[in-house]
């Protein structure tokens, strides 16, 4: 029994930054009945999140996952922030951090962290761009040079992913022409035009190496890539192939009993005979896959006014709800059987962004239906992640934790295909969709841009949406397409921009 439930606070002291400044991850950690009263008020402000990106998480990175002797990022850090090995780099994680970089100005508008993100675009342009054949090196050395012949899918996408954020807060037109560029080769030269999609990894001159298709080629490309290309340039080419790309899922990649959507751990050979993945000898679900598809399905549908993506986003939503999901304890499962009962696999994990996914699944449900269980149930993952992800002792959040929310692994920051990105879209995510698609609230994005020309200014995918208001250098800015969205822009370079989107 608990006893005198109160509010304490905890000021741990976090790293001192270059120019000697001592900041702190300021938490409020609160006991008893009060816990829930307070976490339930605070996951479901926008402000808290756009907080928690300025103050608890890129401070963090901007201090210590540069590379100042050689360039661009480290891939691995410790706990305390501490670089370790291996020293290589990849491009698909140095965009990775390009993404978050972009995303806390777009948050502040502070020039600093614009500035670490036109650095890693440079050095991407610069070192990861094959001249010769086109698309993304797959690693690079330390020292930049090429390493190895393979041109993999999941790299080529999200070298795209945080360079398309970037071009997004920046208009940078030599970004846009790479990015065309790469899709243009994922249209032609990882087609096959045999048997329909796309396959998974081509070599250095752009011949096939993998003929198998996944889920990064196909619903993989269209939530983490294309969706956010298409709000930031509206073509409709572009659009039509994001529905394509989609329908193949829906058609190819959909067990016809279960609904599940598949292509990650498990994989299709070039005819589409899928190779199932399996755990103790049980085939399973990969949750994660499932949040990934549901999630383009559901923003697909506010970009073309297609109903049926809708309905199989609404499907494959209450499933993943209901089997995925420990209503318990408020963790989203990485594995689940296949099958009914639909259990956890044994010694079941919960990650990062799996966690964050489905907290983004439910914020999209209750946008669409106004069902308080879907603003619940966010509330209780938001909470759960609160209370075991986020590192209170030395900043940042952990990769992943078990059900109970203990600690899995040594709690590095970043490794491998762990970076700030999927923390910072977090924050940057909620902040979004809690002012506009909950609370009815505005919110504000920042722009670095050169004019002249329209430039496009939402990441909300809901056409509802609108501007409301434009300032740019300071100065009030009328000359703005409040419907579409997009921002006609004077004859200067560097123009600061600060948009007001409004529900």
């Amino acid at each position: 029994m608990l006893s005198c439930p109160g509010l304490f606070f905890q000021f741990p002291v976090g790293p001192k930054s270059r120019e000697g400044v001592v900041y702190r991850n300021r938490r409020l950690r609160v006991t008893g009945s009060a816990t829930s009263r307070k976490e339930r008020t605070m996951v479901i402000d926008g402000e808290f999140w756009r907080k928690n990106v300025l103050t608890d998480l890129i401070p963090y990175w901007y201090e210590h996952v540069r590379d100042e002797e050689y360039g661009a990022f480290y891939l691995n850090l410790s706990r305390k922030w501490q670089p370790v090995p291996p020293w290589d780099k990849v491009p698909a994680m140095i965009s990775r951090q390009v993404f978050a970089f972009s995303a806390a100005y777009l948050l502040s508008g502070e020039d600093k962290y614009i500035e670490v993100a036109r650095e890693g675009a440079d050095y991407l342009l610069e070192h990861a761009w094959d001249r010769e054949y086109g698309g993304w090196f797959d690693g690079l050395t330390r020292t930049g040079a090429p390493k190895g012949a393979i041109k993999g899918v999941n790299s080529q996408l999200y070298t795209n992913v945080g360079l398309a954020l970037y071009y997004f807060t920046t208009g940078d037109e030599r970004v846009r022409s790479r990015l065309e560029e790469s899709v243009r080769i994922r249209r032609t030269a990882a087609h096959d035009d045999q048997f329909g999609g796309y396959y998974q990894a081509l070599n250095r001159d752009l011949s096939v190496r993998d003929d198998g298709k996944n889920k990064h080629a196909h619903y993989g490309y269209v939530g983490s890539f294309s969706l956010n290309y298409w709000l930031a340039t509206r073509d409709p080419d572009f659009l039509q192939w994001t529905a394509h790309l989609t329908d193949l899922s829906l058609e190819r990649m959909t067990d016809p009993e279960e609904g599940w959507v598949y292509g990650f751990h498990g994989r299709f050979d070039r005819q589409w005979k899928h190779t199932p993945h399996r755990v103790d000898g049980v085939e399973v679900a990969s949750m994660g896959a499932q949040l990934t598809a549901v999630l383009s399905f559901l923003r697909l549908y506010h970009q073309t006014g297609n109903a049926a993506y809708l309905e199989h986003g609404k499907m494959l939503g209450d499933k993943i709800s209901r089997y995925g999901w420990d209503a318990e304890r408020g963790g989203w499962y990485d594995l689940v059987e296949k099958a009914p009962p639909y259990r956890p696999v044994a010694s079941p994990t919960i990650s990062w962004w799996i966690q964050i996914y489905g907290c983004f699944l439910q914020l999209h449900l209750y946008h669409l239906t106004q069902e308080e269980q879907y603003l619940e149930r966010f509330r209780k993952s938001e909470r759960f992640y609160e209370r075991y992800f986020v590192d209170h002792e030395y900043g940042g959040v952990f990769g992943s934790v078990s059900p109970d929310g203990a600690l899995v692994g040594d709690g590095r920051k970043a490794a491998g295909w762990q970076t700030s990105y999927h923390e910072i879209e977090h924050g940057l995510l909620n902040y979004l969709y809690l002012n506009l698609y909950v609370n009815r609230r505005p919110v504000a994005l920042h722009f670095k841009l050169d004019g002249p020309g329209k430039h496009f200014v939402s990441l909300a995918d809901d056409p509802s949406v609108r501007i409301s208001g434009v300032r740019i250098n300071g100065a009030s800015w009328v000359d703005f397409d409040a419907r579409e969205r997009s921002v006609r822009l004077p004859d200067e370079k560097g123009l600061e921009a600060e948009v007001t989107l409004a529900p």
